[in-house]
This record gives C-alpha cells, structure tokens and sequence, in this order.
C-alpha cells in the first residue's frame, strides 16, 4: 500500500507518497519563499511590490500570470540588484513548469547583474537560482556546488530566507544520496535559522523536514524511537499551526495536516476506529483549507488516499475505490499535468477491481494506467532534450569564457611587447643623442628589430588562422554530435513504440478472449507472451540499430502506399525474424506471413527473382 505521507513542504508539487521522484522535492516552496526574501534588501519599491504580487499569484497556481508580471518588471526596472532579483524569480518559475533551456537563460541573467551589483543578497539569490536548477534537472552534484556557492555571500548578509533556501537544497541533494549525517546537518541549519528570523513559517517546513528524515530512518532499521521521534515534531508543527494561524501559508497547513492523518493510517497503533477518528479531523482541517482555493489543488489526492487507505483496512474495497476515483477527479481539474500520479492511482485502481473480482473493470483501468505511462514516457524523452540543451548551451558558454581569457591573456602579452618596444626607441633616441659614435650601430639594431617585428606578426597571423581552424572544427564535431543524440533519441522512441505496439496486441486479444468467455485461452496466451518477451528485448537493441531514414526510404521505393502492417512486416524481415516467428509475434498462420511477403515483394514492384530480405537489407546501406 502507497503511503500519503508528504516528506515535507518541498515536496509539495507532485507528492504522492513512496512513488514520487526525488528531482521535484525543491521545486514549488523555493519558488514561494524568493519573495519573501526581498524584504530588508536594496531594492525598488516598485520591484519589491512585484515580487509581492508574483508571490500572491503563485500560491494561487497563477505560474503563467506569474511569469507574465515578472517579465514586464524586467523590462522596466534598470538597478542590477532589482534584475537580479526579477531574473532569479523568473529562472524559478521556469524551472517549476519544466521550461529548463529558459529557466537556464534567466539563471545567466540573474548571474551577470548580480556581478555588477556587487551585493552579497545578490549573488546569494543568483547562485540560488542556479542551485534550484540544477535540482529541477536531478544534479545533486551541482546543487551542492551551487548552495555553497551562494552561502559564502548570504553569510555576509541579512537574507535569512535565501540562506534558509540554500541549506534546504542541500539537504534535499544529500537525501537523495541517503547520506543522513549531511541530511541532519542541514536540517538542523534550516531549524536555527528559521528561529532567528522568528518565521512561524519556516519553522513548520523546517520541523517537518525533520519529521521525514526521522521517518526515512524509521524505514530502514524499525526502529521505534526514531518514529515516536517523527511524531514529535509533527506535533511541533501542529502545535504552530494552532498557535500562529495567520502567520503560516495554506500550503503548510494542509502538508501538516495530511502528514499527521498519514501517521494515524500507517504508523500509529490503537483501534482502527479511534485512528481513523483522529486522521478525519486532521483532514477535515486540510479540506478547509484546499475548499477555499489557498493551496494547490493536487494535495486533494493526498486527502482521499487517506481515506481510501482507512477503507481498505476495514475492507471496504468500493469506498477505497470511490475514494480514489472522487481524488482522481481533482486532480483532473486541477492546473497541469499529473501523468505519473494518475498512473499509479489508476494501478491502485485496478488492484482493488482485482480484489473486488472485477477482471473487466480491472483491465479498463490497467489499460488506462498503460496510456498514461505512455504520456509520462513521452514528457520524460521531452525534458531529457531539454537537459541535453542545457548541457549543450552551458559548454558552450564555458568554451566562449575560455576563449576570452585567451584572448585576453593574448593581448596583454601583446601590450607588453609593444610597450618593451616603445621602451627600447626611447632609448635608443636618448642614446643617438649622446653620441653621433653609436647612431649607425643603433640603425642597424632597428633594421633587425623590424624585421622580428614582421616575423611576429605573421607568426601571429598564422597563429589566428590555426585558432580559427579548430574553433570550426569544434563547431562541426558539436553539431554531428547533437545529430547523433537526436538519431539515438528517434531510435530508442521506435523500438519502444513498436514493443509497446506488441504488448497492447496481446492486451487487446486477452480482452476478446475474456468477451469471448474462453478463459482457458487467457493462460496460453500469457505464456505465449512470456516466452517472447526475452525475444522482444533482442529486438528491442536490433532496431535501435536501424537506419534513421529506414522507413522513409521504404515510401520512396514502393509502387504502392504502405500500410502500418506493410511498415511492420517489413522491419521483422529486415531484422531476418523466420516465418514461424512472424507467426508467433502477430499471432497468424505462417501461410499468412508468406502470402503477406509475397504482397510486399508487389507493392515493391520486385520481381520473381528477387529476394525481399535482400532488398530490405540494400535499403539500408544507401
């Protein structure tokens, strides 16, 4: 069973217990507190009542708004220190809404005014940005370089918040690699910070990061102190919930709601009654908050897990069920797209149709979970392009860099030569005034002196053309290798359609089968289908090899148009799969795989005499 505890209010963007990925932890809270940070710095008031507004906007789910009054600020304000600011917040923004290569450019941004400021806030905040970038793209290494980047300069200044931020990304770096002393470290930094600066706020987020590190322990070794310890600064939180109201954001609230209300469903021990009494009330006061539109709409699914969680333990499999589907429905409404959380609620779904014996309802549900893994696999191969464009735009940026400082370093030596020149005349006019003696002496020093001068510079001319030379070849080597990542790409995006292709064939006829009522059927299938599975993945790694242009050069060569079937065929011939296999794969007689190549060798327009392997095959190395 899924737990619904959420680790804590960095992960309060698309938290959905065990099953949600460590790379989203940092992504909503940081994108709320950059603006409360901006108070006590050396800003506009003009742009401190933007990044205000940003921040009311945010917490509405407004990102798009959001960036909207971020971007027309930039184009007003003039004080790098204001830029920086407006920057970093825009950087954040893009980076919550997975928009990398922007999020990249506006970190950039945020960077060069924060450089020109001078201020310690600024380059705090810029290197912030960079930090919560490279967490958007799951570097924990970065992150951790950035962090303590930027710590070296909020030290030196008043910005507890953005401090607070930058423990809070190392410690959500060094959780994902387990290391619990650093973990415990930084958490602990965030608490004293968030004392100082007497943030009730903070102080919540801080005593719940806590929470989920004494919880993650408890995971591990089950050991019950470590989950009383857990409890305890639960009930920390709640207590400055109760306490301090006003002082804390909807999102807070409802994150210590929902975590208490998990603890009574998971860990707490007692009548299941009782619990479920105690959890009802937790969520209850989260539902209040969420029904008044003040915290993101998604942590309805929290709520209902909850429920469905309580339902399940009493047995009662069509309230889980409705349970799930009533959260479901919220999520659909709220802003965004949730693929992996609405795949793993619609598994959820059909476990309980199993439970409940219910194969066709399962299946409906089964099929709808595999639809949207497919979504997620697509949203997951579209931000994997955008990090290698990142990387890309970041190397070269770095080369750039490295070229100015050859450049540079190439005209100081070049100033100094000229200024030893400049030297040397003046000496030597100095010397042919002393003494007529020595003028043709020094006339013929000059003539020498010229002539190394000339050898210089073509040497130096040489030198340019070799330098542009290799900066042209580094270009081309960049662009084929981009080409190669792409052709990678479209071929791993192939064979995975073609697999899936197969597996939803094998769904589909399950499903007649079961309409059908032969379920003895079901298990020849099945184990029709296992035994190819390990022959699936051979092919799988053969059609990541096909030539990307394979199919194209198929519809210039045909006579006639090619069907998806005609497309097919085609690859498992060129992959040299016998009859028998074809057979098994598409499940048909043999006799209908021949007679099917003998329809291709037509559509071809090929003769009797020639072999369609063979010209599959000649297809590819054109």
């Amino acid at each position: 069973m899924s737990s619904w505890f959420i680790v804590h209010e960095l992960a309060a963007g698309r938290a959905y217990g065990k099953n949600y990925r460590r790379m989203k932890l940092i992504i909503i809270i940081i994108f709320v507190l950059s603006v409360v940070s901006v108070r006590g710095q050396q800003l506009t008031a003009e742009t401190r009542a933007v990044l205000e507004q940003m921040e009311q906007l945010q917490l509405r789910g407004q990102r798009a708004e959001a960036l909207a009054l971020l971007k027309q600020a930039g184009a007003k304000a003039h004080a790098a220190a204001d830029l920086a600011y407006l920057y970093a917040a825009q950087s954040n923004g893009y980076a919550a809404m997975d928009s990398l290569l922007q999020a990249k450019r506006m970190a950039d941004l945020s960077m060069e005014y924060a450089e020109k400021s001078k201020q310690n806030a600024s380059l705090a905040v810029a290197y912030r940005a960079q930090a919560y970038l490279s967490n958007s793209m799951n570097m924990p290494d970065a992150v951790v370089k950035d962090a303590l980047s930027g710590l070296k300069y909020s030290e030196k200044s008043s910005d507890l918040t953005t401090r607070y931020q930058l423990y809070y990304l190392l410690y959500g770096a060094y959780s994902k690699w387990e290391d619990g002393e650093k973990m415990e470290k930084y958490i602990r930094n965030c608490k004293q910070i968030a004392l100082e600066a007497a943030n009730i706020n903070l102080q919540v987020n801080s005593n719940n990061g806590i929470s989920s590190m004494f919880l993650a322990r408890y995971a591990k070794t089950k050991a019950k102190p470590l989950l009383d310890s857990s409890l305890h600064y639960l009930n920390a939180s709640f207590a400055l919930l109760k306490q301090y109201p006003d002082q804390l954001s909807d999102n807070t609230f409802v994150i210590t709601c929902i975590n208490l209300a998990n603890y009574y469903l998971e860990y707490a021990p007692g009548d299941l009654a009782a619990r479920q009494r105690q959890a009802y009330a937790y969520l209850g006061m989260a539902e209040g908050k969420l029904n008044s539109k003040g915290a993101s709409s998604e942590k309805w699914m929290n709520v209902y897990g909850i429920k469905s969680g309580f339902a399940r333990k009493r047995g009662d499999l069509r309230l889980a069920e409705q349970y799930l589907l009533q959260g479901l429905g919220q999520l659909m409404q709220a802003p965004g797209d949730y693929f992996k959380l609405e795949y793993t609620v619609n598994k959820e779904l059909a476990v309980l149709s199993l439970q409940k014996k219910d194969p066709q309802l399962a299946y409906t549900y089964q099929q709808r979970a595999e639809e949207l893994l497919k979504k997620s696999f697509n949203e997951q191969q579209l931000f994997n392009a955008q990090k290698l464009e990142v990387h890309y735009e970041t190397a070269k940026k770095d080369a750039e860099l490295q070229q100015l400082k050859e450049r540079e370093s190439f005209r100081r030596r070049q100033n100094y030569l000229y200024g030893g020149m400049a030297i040397a005349l003046l000496f030597g006019l100095v010397f042919m005034f002393v003494s007529y003696h020595f003028r043709l002496r020094y006339s013929m020093e000059r003539e020498q002196k010229l002539t190394r001068e000339k050898e210089d510079a073509a040497q130096q001319a040489r030198m340019q053309l070799q330098l542009e030379k290799e900066e042209q070849a580094r270009l081309l080597a960049e662009q084929e290798l981009l080409q190669l990542r792409r052709q990678q790409l479209e071929k791993e995006a192939l064979a995975n359609s073609l697999i899936i292709e197969r597996r939803n064939d094998t769904l589909k006829q399950i499903q007649d089968t079961l309409k059908s009522g032969e379920t003895a059927d079901v298990q020849k299938l099945i184990k029709e289908e296992l035994l190819m599975q390990a022959g699936f993945e051979d092919i799988k790694l053969q059609l990541q090899e096909l030539h990307p242009d394979f199919f194209n050069r198929l519809h210039e060569r045909a006579v006639q148009k090619l069907t998806a079937l005609d497309m097919k065929y085609c690859t498992y011939i060129h992959l040299k799969m016998g009859v028998k296999e074809m057979a098994q794969v598409l499940h048909v007689e043999p006799q209908s795989v021949r007679m099917f190549k003998y329809r291709l060798k037509q559509k071809f327009g090929l003769g009797k005499e020639v072999d369609l392997e063979d010209f599959l095959t000649a297809i590819t190395k054109k």
